[in-house]
């Protein structure tokens, strides 16, 4: 059994671990050194010890990195429109305001409120860019292959999507007015650096809002576990880091079914947790919503995590409304040239993570009649084209949950209160696309039917297995994954 010393500090580096992405088998190790074999059956144990051996067999190592990625934020625009308007606030005598954190979105746009009402620029421009013609995506051929780009849509003369208009700054006598001693030159540097600066934070904030439903479309409310409340039960603690692990699995690159989370090992860890005297459902909760960890939790609880996860339902909603094609034929969820099907399989996946924890929580506390009365519908990805050709040269077809989705009112509108969509639409819709709406999670949470076994996460390269790392490293530069190789 590891000391108390020893105990703290391994907790520690895996509460650390629960914002990055550990595999398994790194987890497995540190739960080995913290005793955790003391606590569970044999059987357990000997998987504890066969995935860090399995692992170390085929070497630690791995060629994909195991942190998010991460904005570094806009230290440089910052510090120069921060330079510039500092200059024209001293030569106008004004007093500067608190300085801005470049990584914080919320930070800058107080500053900007301010910069901008300095230089006589208007702070409440419209939010959204008046778009009027479509244009259809370029096509680029490169050396390496042809792609296409999805490039902005036409808007009216003058739009700057959502931004201030440098043409609307002050006029010569204006700011002799206003900006006594403030020079030319001085004034119209500090409105482009202003004006810059408001263009990279709306992307920084659209960065920030989609690392948020990365994070939480994998790990859920992991981040949110502060760690007085990860040391408190040693074992609640072992099983959160271990099935935080399992979610933050890579996805293979396969025409059938990913890894579930859920296998027996993490099965065995939630039965010592809940068995532990210092259990902390709370934590669980954050990363299961099963209703045995459920029950565990008060009426209050309950309620600040279905406002947690209505909440992270809402933003990926947003997610969704903001890239969806309109045009779209819903029966065909294929990738199509000029689609970012990235950004929008990350916002189906943490919508899809938060109805599920939503409806679990609505069934705990008793709140039937309200799924009975919205019941929004689960987001399809957007599946490859190469995945898709390979699914139907085996004879498949789409998953059968997209003829459901295509049936129903788009599930964000619903959501943000625009669409109705009771749970008899839902019914009904699922009964005539031939789906089971209870077992397949439209109308009731999903469920992991079966356990999966134990096993070391195999290096992955966009979705492929490698045997040698070096060689996946060389392979990856080159572009042989992303099929951008010449």
């Amino acid at each position: 059994m590891a000391t108390k010393r020893g105990g703290d500090e391994i907790l520690r580096r895996l509460h650390r671990g629960l914002g990055e992405r550990r595999p398994p088998q790194d987890v497995a190790a540190d739960l080995l050194e913290l005793g955790v074999q003391e606590w569970v059956g044999a059987v357990t144990a000997r998987d504890l010890y066969l995935i860090v051996r399995r692992a170390r067999a085929y070497g630690e190592t791995s060629s994909m990195p195991k942190t998010w990625r991460r904005h570094a934020g806009l230290a440089r625009a910052c510090l120069a429109a921060g330079t510039a308007v500092a200059t024209v606030a001293e030569r106008a005598g004004r007093d500067l305001p608190e300085a801005a954190d470049p990584a914080d979105p919320e930070s800058l746009l107080a500053w900007l409120t301010w910069a901008l009402d300095l230089l006589g620029l208007p702070a409440d421009a419209p939010a959204e860019p008046r778009l009027t013609v479509p244009r259809a995506p370029k096509r680029v051929t490169t050396a390496w292959g042809t792609y296409h780009v999805r490039r902005r849509p036409n808007g009216a003369r003058g739009e700057h999507g959502g931004h201030a208009d440098a043409r609307e700054r002050m006029t010569a006598a204006t700011r002799r007015e206003l900006l006594p001693g403030v020079p030319v030159r001085a004034y119209r540097r500090a409105v482009r650096a202003v004006l810059h600066l408001q263009q990279r934070t709306t992307v920084l904030a659209a960065e920030r809002d989609r690392e948020a439903a990365t994070a939480f479309g994998k790990s859920r409310l992991a981040h949110l576990i502060t760690e007085e409340e990860f040391l408190a039960c040693p074992r609640t603690a072992a099983f959160t880091a271990y099935y935080v692990s399992r979610l933050n699995l890579r996805t293979r690159f396969t025409n059938g079914s990913q890894a579930r989370p859920m296998d027996t090992l993490a099965e065995e860890l939630l039965g010592a947790a809940l068995a532990a005297p210092t259990c902390r459902p709370w934590v669980l909760a954050s990363v299961l919503t099963r209703w045995a960890v459920l029950d565990r939790l008060d009426d209050a609880q309950c309620g600040a995590l279905l406002g947690r996860y209505y909440e992270q339902l809402a933003a990926a909603a947003r997610a969704l409304r903001s890239s969806f094609d309109a045009n779209r034929d819903r029966t065909h969820m294929v990738v199509r040239g000029g689609d970012d099907s990235y950004t929008w399989n990350v916002a189906s996946r943490a919508f899809n993570q938060a109805r599920t924890g939503w409806l679990n929580v609505t069934r705990a506390l008793g709140y039937d009649d309200l799924v009975e009365r919205s019941c929004p519908g689960k987001v399809p990805a957007l599946v490859a084209s190469d995945v898709a050709a390979w699914h139907a040269a085996d004879g498949g077809d789409q998953h059968a949950d997209v003829r459901v989705w295509a049936l129903l009112p788009l599930p964000w509108e619903v959501v943000l209160g625009d669409a109705e969509c009771p749970a008899d639409l839902v019914r009904e819709r699922c009964l005539r696309a031939g789906v089971d709406p209870e077992s397949t999670g439209w109308t009731q949470p999903y469920r992991q039917d079966v356990n999966e076994l134990p096993a070391p996460a195999p290096d992955l390269v966009h979705g492929v297995v490698v045997a040698s790392p070096l060689l996946a490293t060389v392979m990856r530069r080159a572009g042989v994954f992303s099929g951008q190789a010449g």
